[in-house]
Parts: C-alpha cells; structure tokens; sequence
C-alpha cells in the first residue's frame, strides 16, 4: 500500500470516529445500560457484546427509570450523588464526581438533596447528557421513558 493511500485511509478513519454518535445514541440506550441476560427488559432489541440495543429512546430512558427506582425503594438512594454514586461507580473507571457535579448542576440542587418525582426526567436526560448523547435526545423522551416506567 502506497503512502498517500494509507494516509487517505487513515483520514477517513479518522473521520468516521468522530462523526459517528456515541454508543448510547447508536444503541438507543440513554444511560448505557450493561446487558445482562438476567434482564429481559421491555424495547430491547439484543445487545451490543456490552449494552443494550433497545427499540428506541423511550425505552431505554424507561429501563433506567426502573433502575433509579429500584435503588430509591430497595436501596434507600434519594440523592443525586447517591444515585450516580451507584450508576457510575469509581470502581468502573468513572469520573463519579464530575458526573454527581454536572448533573446537580444542571438539576440545580445540592448534590445531596433528594430528587423529587417531578425531577426524574430531568435526572435521566442529565445523566444521558454526561454519558454522552450531546443532545440526541430530547427532554420529551425523557419524560416519554419515565412515564412509561
């Protein structure tokens, strides 16, 4: 292979991976939720080797409303920082405080008050946001998912 083409290749490559959506995006899976066969979760549509591929957003914003509120009745976890302390775990190689920060900010709360109902959606569609949709879905799928839930 000659070296223009292999640096052509190599342009588009490049090109690729950075016009290509995240993960969650391509997977319709919001918050990046791990497969595990023990979930049948209600809109999937398989997995990815790793996450969920869900039918849509909705779906996926729903499958991590059952999440949250599973750790809000069984764990006791109210809180922003409780919350994403669990989702996101240091121990996973997650930036956790940046995560906690960046969603409290966006909720304007303090990282340990609790989040109401009224709140979820905001919650999910912040978190999705960190996790790194950039705006690929919106405040009404959110809620969509929530509702669902």
């Amino acid at each position: 292979m000659n070296m223009k083409y292999a640096a052509l290749v190599a342009a588009g490559v490049v090109i690729y991976m950075t016009m290509r959506p995240n993960r969650n995006v391509r997977n319709n899976n919001p918050l990046n939720i791990r497969h595990n066969d023990g979930n049948k979760w209600q809109g999937a549509a398989g997995d990815d080797g790793a996450f969920v591929v869900f039918e849509t957003p909705e779906y996926g914003f729903r499958a991590a409303m059952k999440l949250v509120k599973t750790y809000r009745d069984k764990y006791g976890l109210y809180s922003v920082a409780d919350i994403i302390t669990r989702w996101a775990p240091e121990s996973d190689n997650n930036h956790t405080q940046a995560y906690i920060d960046y969603v409290a900010d966006k909720l304007d709360k303090f990282t340990f008050t609790p989040v109401f109902e009224s709140e979820f959606p905001a919650l999910l569609y912040y978190m999705a946001e960190f996790e790194g949709a950039k705006g690929a879905f919106t405040m009404e799928q959110a809620a969509q998912g929530v509702a669902m839930a």
